[in-house]
């Protein structure tokens, strides 16, 4: 980069002097710490020999090799997911177990918006010196991707990606950042680098973010390396993103690319509910609590802008799945034979621990409980007399993390075999 001046002396200078810090560091550091930081140099290294250390990527990628010979030669071991801040910066690192501490642009862009919003409510906490040098730290992150567009990358292995990669979420919550805080703090600067960065959502992945999605339309990606997975609250926050800074700023291009892709969110939606609970991903695994929220929370957000009835109406659903004891009815038998097998069936409408207690006159016959999905399901029960019997159902639902329980009951009549 140096010989093709494309960067300066001095940086030339600098970044050479990081790389070689952070080797005799690694020199005297060993087991985990090493181990981290070897990951850390591995990648740039791997960068440099591919050709990919491009002059614009430099800056990220000898920050985060300085940041990590400071850290694991000096402080302690972080928890896995652990945020850190460096004295005299704003930006946060997240530590990944194995991959050392890493820039985490999506992680920092939210942290720009709640500095935003500390503004706008007034709050004591509003720092806009704070919030300016944390855009302006940001800015000096962002690589040329392609020639047409700017984008904050990542620079570690994720997901099976390789470094680096892009995300359409963290693109767009830039984007929606810049727009709000050029209106906060009078700087227009902040739009001609948003604008340098909405071209990714018009180019395709892995460049770019843009894939066809699974109702044919176009989709923004979380990860810019895998074009069929399809994340719906990362689609989202894309479509938040870009409406958002769209009304602040008049930008055609934004309102463009937030149109092109926002009836394809609308056809997706319901594919993520799965009737009693959200899916994480199209064809993959639910969501588990903290990412059902987070859907929740975005589908309420594209209600609170659109009011369109898809996004408000599966809002609400997925409240209610959070906040509603399981629906129990119990289905039979009415009558059933002595000594003879029947089922105790019953439809329950969420995820829940049935239990079911079969009694006549005081004896128990049956207790037995299992977890069954949304559904109808039933338990074997072989009646040892004849006579009336008493049929309890209890059902625990296993979504909300509350336990919320329902009770049923209901009778058998138990005649010869």
């Amino acid at each position: 980069a140096r010989r093709a001046r494309r960067i300066s002396r001095s940086a030339a200078r600098r970044y050479t002097r990081t790389a070689a810090a952070a080797r005799r560091m690694l020199g005297r550091l060993r087991g985990s710490r090493r181990r981290e930081l070897a990951y850390v140099l591995g990648v740039a290294e791997r960068l440099a020999l591919k050709g990919r250390l491009t002059s614009s990527r430099m800056p990220a990628v000898f920050l985060i090799v300085r940041r990590n010979a400071s850290f694991w030669g000096s402080r302690g071991f972080p928890a896995s997911g652990a945020k850190v801040r460096f004295r005299g910066s704003e930006l946060l690192f997240q530590y990944y177990p194995g991959r050392g501490l890493q820039l985490q642009p999506l992680v920092n862009w939210k942290r720009a918006n709640l500095m935003h919003g500390a503004c706008v409510r007034r709050g004591a906490s509003c720092r806009r010196d704070r919030l300016a040098r944390l855009i302006a730290e940001l800015n000096r992150t962002a690589s040329r991707r392609s020639p047409r567009f700017i984008a904050w990358e990542y620079y570690f292995l994720f997901g099976g990606g390789s470094p680096p990669w892009m995300s359409a979420m963290a693109q767009a919550t830039a984007v929606q950042a810049l727009g709000r805080a050029s209106k906060l703090l009078n700087r227009p600067d902040y739009l001609v680098v948003a604008r340098r960065a909405l071209p990714a959502f018009s180019a395709s992945a892995p460049s770019g973010v843009k894939a066809r999605g699974f109702r044919g339309g176009p989709h923004y990606l979380q990860y810019s390396f895998d074009r069929r997975l399809f994340i719906m609250n990362a689609f989202l926050q894309s479509l938040i993103g870009l409406y958002d800074y769209a009304k602040i700023t008049g930008d055609a291009q934004a309102r463009s690319l937030f149109e092109a892709a926002e009836p394809e969110a609308q056809r997706e939606v319901p594919a993520f509910d799965v009737g009693d609970w959200s899916k994480y991903s199209y064809r993959g695994r639910e969501s588990d609590r903290e990412y059902h929220e987070l859907l929740r929370e975005f589908l309420a957000s594209t209600c609170s802008r659109l009011r369109r009835a898809v996004y408000c109406n599966t809002a609400r659903r997925f409240r209610d799945y959070q906040t509603d004891p399981a629906v129990l009815e119990l289905k039979g038998p009415v009558t059933a034979r002595h000594n003879q097998a029947t089922r105790i069936r019953f439809f329950v409408n969420k995820r829940s621990a049935v239990q079911v207690v079969v009694t006549r006159d005081g004896d128990v016959g049956l207790d037995r409980t299992a977890t069954f999905r949304r559904g109808e399901g039933s338990f074997e029960w072989r009646p040892k007399s004849t006579g009336a019997y008493t049929i309890r159902l209890a059902a625990k639902e296993l979504r909300s993390g509350r336990g919320l329980r329902t009770r049923v009951e209901g009778s058998a009549e138990v005649g010869a075999g």
